[in-house]
Parts: C-alpha cells; structure tokens; sequence
C-alpha cells in the first residue's frame, strides 16, 4: 500500500477515535483561552462543540480575516477555534509585546513542540528539546554562507539544468513543485553533507518524503487524545519510520567514515576541517556531556530534522516565486529588470557570485521577498504558548494564563491596504524602489537629517532577511529563523540563474494555493512552460 493511501486510513481511524472522545467528553473550548474575549467561527445547536472543531480542519483563512476585519483592525484580540486548542489572536500592535517577552514566560519552543507533535514526529523527544542543530544553524552557516556560495551556485545550476533541460528549441512542461523540492534538496545537502551524497536520488527521495511526514504525522497525531496518545502515536509514525530507515543506510556509513576521521586526526594531532552542516555539528558535539550526541544515529537524526527545516520551507518559497513572478501582469518587464540586474552585477564582479556581489540584487531580493509576503506559508504566526505558571498580562490589560495559545494573523497583516499599499497584488519591486531611492545625495553636507536618517532606517529593514511587525514570513525576534540568511542567498541565486538562463511562459491566471487548517500550500501539480535561451 502507498504511504499516501495509508495515510488516508490512518486519517480516518484517529478521526473516528479523536470524534468519539470529543463527542463524549466534556471538555470544551474556554478552558483554552481568557473569559470575555470574542469568538470567531464557532458552531451553534446540535453537537456545536465537535463541528466547530472538525470545520478547523478545513481551511480557517476566512475565519481569521473575519476575525482580523472585525476585531484585529480596531486594536481588540479574538479567539480562534482549533480542533485539539484554541488560541488567542492579537493585533499588529501587540507583535513587539510578544517578541519582548522572556521565554519562561511565552515560549516558541512549546508551541512548536505542540503543533509539530515533535516528542513524536521526530522520532526522538531529545531533538526539539534540546536543539543543538538550530545554533550550529545560526551560528556557523551564517558565519560561513560567504565561502559555501560557489557551492550553493553549482548546485542549484547543475540540478536546474538536468531537470527543467538544456533544449533552445523546444518548450517543455515541467512541474514546478516536484522539481524545486529535488533542487531545493539537493542544495541543502550540498550544505549538510556534501559531495556525492547530495546528488543520490534515493537518498534525496527519502529525506524529502520525511520532510512531508512530519506535518502529516502531526496533524493526525493532535487528533489522538491525550490519554491515547502513548499507545496509538505509533500508527501515524509509520511513514517516518520508514523513510528515516531509508536515509539511514546511507547517512550512516557517511558519518560514521566522519567520525574515524575525526578521531584519527585528534589521534594524530592535527586538525580536521570540514565546511558544512555534518562537520559543524560534529565538532559542536566532540565535547558534549552526553555521549549520544555523538552517536551515527543521533547524527543522522539530526540531519533529518533540518532537512525537515530546509526542505519543507524553501521548497514552498521557490514554487511561489516562481507562479508569483510568472502570473504578474508586468511579468515580461519584470524579468526583464530583474535579468539586467543580474548581468550588471556578474559583469561587475568579473562573472562571479559572492557575498558582496549577491547583496548587490536589489529587485531581485525584492522580487523574494515580495512573494513571500503575498504568499506566506500560514494563516497565523509568531505563534507562542504561556509557560509561567502566573500567566500573563499583556499590556492592553487582558491575563494570559499558563497554557494559553497565543499568536497574530500573518496572512491578514501581509494583506492589509493600510499596511501595504495594493496588498492583494504582487509588485515584484515593491521594497526595492524605496531602498533604490536612498542615495547618497541626501546626505547634503555630510549630516543626515532625521528624515534622510528615517528613510535610510526604512531601507534597510526593506531586504528578504529582515523581519517585522509587519513582515512575518521568517517569524521576528530571537525566534526568527536561524537558516533564513541561507534561504535568502539560495532563493535568490536560483531565480538568477533561471531568469538568465530560461525563457518562461507567463500565465494568464496564478495556479491557486490551497488553504488546509492553518497552513497555505503551494499548487503542487502545476506546471510551467521552459525554454532554454540561447546565450
């Protein structure tokens, strides 16, 4: 049987399970949330208390911009119904009231480890609890994205070329998803592996497969009760058993052939350096308290959880620019912008990518950072569980107690006429004409006026990689995701070598999203129309 197919009977018997224990229990929503705040997109009559948790399965987006036109635009919080939780979301002006927040008091951590169920999903409680892969993320591949950019280049140019072709003649139709989530694979593991691992299909095939059983496991698994948990969380686990055991026999060997290097040099005296992920976190570990960090098994687990980062998020990113780009009504002006940028750049920096040289992109930084604007990922964000056991009082006077659900409407901030002038239309220079019109010249004398000062500020904090209160793609604050210098330079080096290097078809019309609970999916079976130019 498919996994696919299993996934749809396992569906069903945690859906008959989860209906029989909501049906028959008393639980009920406000025990979730605060008295006395508004409710949107709650049931009434016969059995209101299970349909309203089975219709948030479904797509809850009109529910939230409900809520958001109704409550969140007038500065007042509201309550959205969840199928196992419900959660309190805030207006724009409370974001910097949540990111200000110390974590024994909102923790990220807690609300991840929820809603990705990942004591489970990850087959090892010990991964999110103590993610040691996040700082080796944070610190050492932004430390060292600026060499591994030949690297990055290479690999998304060899992948772009063996599956979208090489044919000048001939159109072809490839399907975006399926091909970005190959690339975006590759890419990754060129990063966290290295060479020739990163180009084994079957070993890539795995990783991404586990990359998408995560979410689908714990979708199902927030469907188990509590109580129930224990014993039938491993039904749903079956998918991520298998696929973990598949990269295994791979990643094994791998790590294990690092670690006799590693001991062999420390043996030796010498020094063994290796610049990507597996190296990194080899030498983070050699020093741990626990050995099993060290362990090939620990290791591999690892990896598989930021491929899980890598994979899931950039795959979606580069599907949306591209159906995002390719469906603007000034699609062919765009490109063409976008493609003169480029080649000025390369012909400024002698035909070569480099730190400096790929902050040079302005519009086509604005171009990603755009779509994942009008195309973020959830519908909500900035997602966050209260931990003390006082609770706490947000600074509009409302008391959070312990266990509260709080976060803020991404996909209604992102898409609001009073924060972003059109915001239902993708403008792919949209950030970039107001970092263009920063020029030194209004310097003057060499004193910059507040205003002058205000606009540079503005400009600045208008690139993919900058978050805010208003821009919540990459989350904001300390938790703002730690691998998003790298998305941003990956996403932004293949857009280049596409744009330079293949003619696309435009569309008439986008392919739609699909809008499942909380989350945004790209289309997944589109195709788009290629060509390679002739250059």
């Amino acid at each position: 049987m498919a996994f696919d197919q299993l996934y749809v009977l396992l569906a069903g018997v945690v859906a008959l399970v989860a209906a029989g224990f909501v049906t028959h229990s008393r639980f009920n929503y406000v025990s979730d949330v605060p008295a006395g705040l508004p409710w949107v997109g709650q049931h009434r009559g016969f059995l209101s208390d299970l349909r309203t948790r089975i219709a948030s399965l479904g797509s809850v987006l009109e529910t939230i911009e409900s809520g958001y036109r109704k409550y969140s635009k007038s500065g007042r919080n509201f309550v959205l119904p969840g199928f196992d939780h419900s959660m309190v979301l805030v207006p724009v002006s409370q974001v910097k009231w949540i990111t200000d927040q110390a974590e024994h008091v909102l923790n990220a951590n807690e609300m991840q480890r929820e809603v990705l169920q990942t004591d489970y999903s990850l087959l090892d409680s010990t991964l999110a609890r103590n993610p040691i892969h996040e700082l080796v993320v944070r610190r050492d591949l932004t430390r060292y994205l600026g060499a591994l950019i030949p690297d990055i280049e290479e690999e998304l140019n060899v992948g772009v070329d063996e599956l979208w072709g090489k044919d000048t003649e001939k159109w072809s139709d490839v399907v975006v998803f399926s091909t970005m989530m190959k690339i975006v694979a590759r890419t990754s593991n060129r990063i966290f592996v290295g060479l020739p691992l990163c180009r084994n299909d079957d070993y890539l095939d795995n990783a991404g497969r586990f990359a998408q059983d995560i979410p689908i496991s714990a979708a199902l698994l927030r469907m188990i009760p509590r109580i129930f948990k224990p014993f039938l969380s491993w039904i749903p686990l079956l998918p991520n058993r298998w696929h973990l055991y598949k990269a295994s026999r791979y990643l094994l060997p791998f790590i294990r052939g690092r670690i006799s290097e590693l001991d062999a040099a420390k043996a030796s005296g010498e020094k063994v350096q290796w610049n990507d992920f597996t190296g990194w976190y080899l030498n983070q570990v050699a020093d741990h308290p626990d050995p099993a960090e060290r362990t090939p098994e620990k290791v591999v687990k690892r990896l598989m959880v930021i491929n899980f980062a890598a994979i899931h998020t950039s795959t979606f990113t580069a599907t949306n620019i591209l159906f995002d780009l390719f469906s603007s009504p000034t699609a062919a002006e765009d490109v063409k912008e976008i493609r003169e940028e480029i080649q000025t750049v390369l012909a400024e920096n002698n035909g070569k990518w480099d730190k400096n040289a790929v902050a040079k992109l302005i519009k086509t930084d604005s171009a990603v950072r755009e779509s994942l604007r009008i195309s973020t990922f959830m519908s909500h964000g900035m997602d966050r569980m209260v931990v003390d056991p006082k609770g706490v009082t947000m600074n509009d006077g409302l008391h959070l107690p312990q266990g509260t659900r709080i976060g803020t409407s991404t996909y209604s901030i992102h898409h609001d006429n009073n924060v972003y002038e059109n915001a239902r239309t993708y403008d792919a220079f949209r950030f970039s004409r107001v970092r263009a019109g920063v020029t030194k010249s209004s310097v003057g004398d060499g004193v910059m006026n507040k205003e002058d000062l205000a606009k540079v500020l503005e400009a600045k904090n208008l690139s993919t990689v900058t978050t805010s209160d208003t821009f919540l793609s990459f989350g904001h604050g300390r938790h703002a995701c730690p691998g998003r210098f790298f998305a941003a330079t990956e996403m932004k080096l293949l857009l280049a070598y596409i744009v330079l290097n293949y003619d696309v078809k435009p569309f008439d019309t986008r392919p739609a999203n699909t809008f499942l609970a909380g989350s945004i999916l790209p289309p997944m079976k589109a195709t788009i129309s290629v060509k390679r130019r002739k250059v």
